[in-house]
């Protein structure tokens, strides 16, 4: 995999590079580390940027739920209004009324849930991967503490 790549060549460059004196520490090349950086974050697999987006688009399916909710209701409303004349006719109104908050609200509610739920299913997968790759960096790094030890 790429990343691994280009971690074992972040790792060689900083176990090569000259120690400063009197000290642990090294001198890296800070041109070479950060190309070697921007590689690595134009590694990363497409996954994390759809995570991203879909977070914009849960935000966009929730807004465009909730304003298409309130559209309703404000036309439920608007109805009702021209309406109150007639007994019959309110009553009529009213129970459409109701009947079109309650649909809106449950579509609001299911495209939320959904919206939810897929989000939940993504992370749940960057999560893996990046669990995956932690493990990797703490070997990495475990092996970097052994080379120092020495």
């Amino acid at each position: 995999m790429k990343i691994l790549e280009l971690l074992d060549e972040l790792t060689e460059e900083i176990e090569n590079s000259p120690k400063a004196m009197f000290s642990s520490k090294r001198n890296v090349d800070y041109d070479i580390v950060m190309e070697i950086i921007s590689d690595m974050k134009n590694a990363l697999p497409q996954d994390l940027l759809e995570a991203q987006e879909i977070f914009k688009e849960k935000n966009t399916i929730l807004n465009s739920a909730q304003e298409e909710a309130a559209s309703i209701v404000k036309s439920a409303e608007d109805e009702l209004q021209t309406r109150v004349a007639d007994d019959a006719v309110v009553q009529e109104a009213e129970a459409k009324a109701r009947d079109i908050i309650k649909r809106a609200e449950e579509t609001a509610a299911e495209i939320k849930l959904g919206a939810k739920e897929y989000a939940d299913d993504i992370l749940a997968e960057v999560e893996k991967y990046f669990a995956e790759y932690i493990k990797v960096l703490k070997q990495n790094r475990a092996e970097l503490s052994g080379g120092r030890k020495s």
